[in-house]
C-alpha cells in the first residue's frame, strides 16, 4: 500500500551515492572533532563537491568514488538494521541534521546567495593557488558555513574534544565539511530522494551500494 512513496529506480544509484556522500562527511567530522584525525586526501573530494555547482553527473560532483568506500560499506547496515552503538547513532544524528538544513537552506533566498558568494570565491582561489584544500580556501568556506547555515535551524551540534573544537584549523574543516555533506543532501534530493522513500528502497540501495564497492576494491 506504500509503493506510491518508493522513488523509481531512475537516478537509485545517484541516491545511493548521495547518501554515501552525506555519510563521508559526517564519518570525517567526527573523526577531527573525537580524535583529532585528518580528512587527508578525502578532504580534497570533499571540498570538490562543494564547488562543483555546475555538474550535471553526481558521480562527478561527489569525486572519486574510492573516496566514499568507508560511507559505502556503512550505508547499508545503518538503513538495514540502524545505529548499532553510539558512535553509529553520532553519525546518524549529523546525517539527519545535514538533511534537514538543506532543505532549510534551498528555501532561503538569502542563505542561497551567500553559499553561491561563497563558491564563487572558493573557486577564485582554486584557480589561484592551484589546491582546493589550502588553508585560505578552507577558511573561506568555513565561514560560508557559519554566516549562511550557521543562521539556519537546527544548528548542528558536533560532540568530541575541546582541544579539537576549539582549534581554529580543525573547527575550520570541520564546518566545511559539513558544508559538503549538505551540498550531497541537496543533491540526494535533487535526484528523488527523501527519507520516507529511502526506508521503503533500502533493500535496493544497499545493492547499489554493495555493487559500487565491489567494482572500487
Amino acid at each position: 500500500m506504500w509503493h506510491f512513496m518508493i522513488p523509481g529506480p531512475a537516478r537509485r544509484r545517484d541516491r545511493t551515492l548521495a547518501l554515501a556522500g552525506i555519510l563521508r562527511s559526517a564519518l570525517l567530522v567526527q573523526n577531527i572533532a573525537r580524535n583529532g584525525e585528518q580528512p587527508g586526501d578525502l578532504l580534497a573530494p570533499c571540498i570538490h563537491s562543494i564547488l562543483a555547482l555546475d555538474s550535471p553527473d553526481i558521480r562527478e560532483a561527489l569525486g572519486n568514488i574510492q573516496s566514499l568506500r568507508q560511507a559505502l560499506a556503512l550505508l547499508c547496515p545503518l538503513l538495514q538494521r540502524g545505529p548499532a552503538n553510539a558512535q553509529e547513532a553520532e553519525l546518524l544524528r549529523y546525517a539527519m541534521a545535514m538533511n534537514s538544513l538543506s532543505k532549510r537552506l534551498v528555501k532561503n533566498v538569502a542563505a542561497v546567495q551567500r553559499v553561491q558568494e561563497g563558491i564563487q570565491q572558493a573557486q577564485r582561489q582554486v584557480q589561484h593557488f592551484g589546491d582546493n584544500t589550502q588553508s585560505s580556501v578552507i577558511a573561506g568556506l568555513a565561514q560560508t558555513y557559519t554566516e549562511a547555515i550557521g543562521t539556519l535551524r537546527p544548528r548542528i551540534i558536533v560532540s568530541g574534544d575541546s582541544r579539537f573544537l576549539s582549534d581554529p584549523d580543525d573547527a575550520a574543516r570541520i564546518r566545511t565539511l559539513l558544508l559538503s555533506g549538505i551540498r550531497a543532501a541537496v543533491l540526494w534530493r535533487q535526484a528523488g530522494g527523501h527519507i520516507p522513500g529511502s526506508l521503503l528502497e533500502r533493500r535496493s540501495l544497499c545493492q547499489e551500494a554493495e555493487e559500487l564497492l565491489a567494482h572500487t576494491g
